[in-house]
């Protein structure tokens, strides 16, 4: 097992001219009040090029009547219609429905993916954030096995190493991950019991923080607010506090702007059950922290830029 810290990216950017990381996100927007966060903080932030936002389902977990992509896709674009962007990233609903086999759902979400990586290599990849269901990303490598040469995944899943679990993002489609997992693309995962400790929120600490940054800010917080107010039993069931949710996702934007720190590990098999079976196959990194306070920081001056 190797410690690693992640270097600065925000820092390398600001004082380098090196060109804006080509990223593309997946994501069930709207089933939480993360995923918002997580892409306004994308879309605003320079260092990135968000080449597009695929949109997908939320399993087993009806939040959005069929097809599920559609309502996800346009809560993607209510979010960043409220932020202030130059331009937007075209928003591309994926599959509605996870993998019932390792046979690909081929759709437009999935084509994007394909057609973006093209021009990318072992030593120049496009990152993919999966925050959602990893049905799109799991199909793209079905149908094109050297994509795991062009792509690399961060993504937000599982309850903590080295046990694997999950009751959400990998829950919604297991054999994504299984897919994802058994193929070579350099994986990179932030965990709920990581997330869970460092990306707490309280609606106060939000107002705070984002207040000050105007319209867009004050939406961002209102999220949390509206989500606190209406889905209290299932705060208090996963942080025994009323007042306070994990923003999960924004574990992988911390990623990608050097915020967090890692551990390299053999890459696990998933079982059925959702636990790991280990071996020595490969390599998967996993955080262990993220410093939320740059995080959030960084968020607020993006927003007021």
């Amino acid at each position: 097992m190797r410690l690693k810290l992640i270097a600065s990216f925000s820092i390398a950017i600001t004082c380098s001219l090196a060109a804006p990381r080509p990223v593309i996100l997946t994501t069930d927007c709207g089933a939480d009040m993360d995923d918002q966060w997580a892409l306004a903080h994308l879309a605003l932030s320079s260092e990135f090029d968000v080449r597009a936002v695929v949109t997908t389902h939320t399993g087993k977990f009806p939040v959005f009547p069929a097809p599920a992509a559609e309502g996800t896709a346009k809560v993607a674009r209510e979010v960043l219609a409220h932020m202030p962007l130059r331009s937007r990233p075209v928003v591309i609903p994926g599959s509605s429905v996870p993998l019932s086999s390792r046979s690909p759902l081929l759709n437009e979400g999935v084509k994007r993916i394909l057609s973006e990586s093209r021009g990318f290599n072992r030593e120049h990849r496009l990152t993919v954030l999966v925050i959602g269901a990893g049905t799109d990303t799991a199909s793209a490598l079905l149908i094109d096995k050297s994509l795991a040469d062009r792509i690399e995944i961060v993504a937000m899943g599982f309850d903590r190493w080295p046990q694997g679990g999950d009751g959400f993002n990998i829950l919604n489609d297991p054999i994504a991950w299984q897919v994802i997992l058994d193929s070579n693309v350099p994986v990179t995962v932030g965990d709920g019991t990581v997330t869970k400790r460092d990306l707490g929120m309280t609606s106060e600490h939000a107002h705070s923080i984002l207040d000050s940054a105007g319209d867009p800010g004050r939406y961002l917080a209102g999220l949390l607010d509206q989500f606190l107010a209406t889905q209290r039993d299932l705060v208090v069931q996963i942080t025994g506090d009323p007042g306070r949710w994990p923003v999960w996702d924004e574990v992988t934007v911390a990623y990608l702007k050097g915020l967090t720190k890692s551990e390299d590990h053999p890459r696990p098999k998933l079982r059925p059950d959702l636990s790991f079976e280990h071996g020595e196959q490969g390599n998967i990194q996993w955080i262990t922290a993220i410093d939320g306070d740059r995080l959030w920081t960084d968020l607020a001056s993006q927003l007021k830029r």
